[in-house]
């Protein structure tokens, strides 16, 4: 998981095919902003460089483009996303969103018909998890507004061989897998959407916009609105408790989770 505490929004002349053209590059350092403008200076060249030399850009992990509110451990951070909710994003824990499940021949031999949706997708996730033992046998399983949010215990990395495979088996969204895996972590929206609270969405293009006087304001509605919302309910647990651990701790209590409220 790469993310950055401090960003800068930079513009440089570059030589294409002879002639100067100006970019303008986002980048960032955990040391200053003078080190995330050296780093865009950098990337300018190499991007010259790059285009000069007709070579493909490499494959790396990408960064959390988001301004980073709280560090909690070198596994754990707190972004704001582009509509101002904010996102836990961990490697310690394998995350998941699941808002449908997979239909198969034998179901009709089940009492699926008397389900609600979510029930339904629970009980198909505890099938899949009995075919799969590299998923552990620890979890905490949520209610969300539109589906259901697992926590397990195991991290499962997401730049393992046959991970995209397994996610697909287990229905998880494949725009969820690619980005699980471009950023090599898990994300779960630990507080509500506005259009849900029916307040003003902010839009937020770049990590710079949190710092503006536009976002503070913003956020102190949301921040009021949100206390009377949850954004999970606790289905069940499965296996161990781990419940008490910090990270999970955060989890629930930004969550509202104790507070039982309407679901945003």
């Amino acid at each position: 998981m790469k993310y950055f505490k401090f960003w800068v929004k930079e513009s440089f002349q570059i030589s294409i095919a002879g002639k100067t053209q100006e970019i303008k590059l986002l980048s960032g350092s955990n040391e200053s902003k003078n080190a995330a403008i050296e780093e865009a200076r950098n990337r300018a060249k190499m991007i010259e460089q790059r285009i000069a030399d007709r070579s493909r850009k490499e494959e790396y992990e990408v960064a959390i483009k988001e301004h980073v509110s709280d560090i909690i451990d070198e596994s754990n951070i707190i972004s704001i996303c582009r509509y101002g909710a904010k996102i836990l994003n961990t490697n310690q824990y394998t995350i998941l969103d699941l808002d449908d499940y997979p239909v198969d021949i034998f179901d009709v031999f089940k009492s699926l018909g008397k389900m609600s949706k979510k029930e339904r997708i629970v009980f198909k996730f505890q099938e899949r998890i009995k075919r799969y033992p590299l998923l552990g046998s620890d979890f905490r399983i949520y209610e969300t507004t539109k589906g259901v949010r697992v926590i397990g215990k195991k991290y499962i990395n997401p730049s393992e061989k046959n991970y995209t495979s397994l996610m697909r088996k287990l229905f998880v969204d494949w725009i969820y897998i690619q980005m699980s895996k471009k950023q090599n972590c898990y994300r779960a929206r630990i507080t509500p959407k506005p259009y849900r609270m029916r307040i003003r969405t902010i839009r937020i293009k770049s990590p710079l916009d949190c710092e503006t006087n536009a976002y503070l304001d913003w956020s102190k509605e949301y921040e009021q609105k949100s206390e009377k919302y949850s954004v999970v309910k606790l289905i069940k647990a499965i296996g161990q408790d781990f419940s008490h651990e910090p990270v999970i701790k955060i989890h629930d209590r930004i969550c509202n989770l104790h507070k039982n409220n309407k679901l945003a």
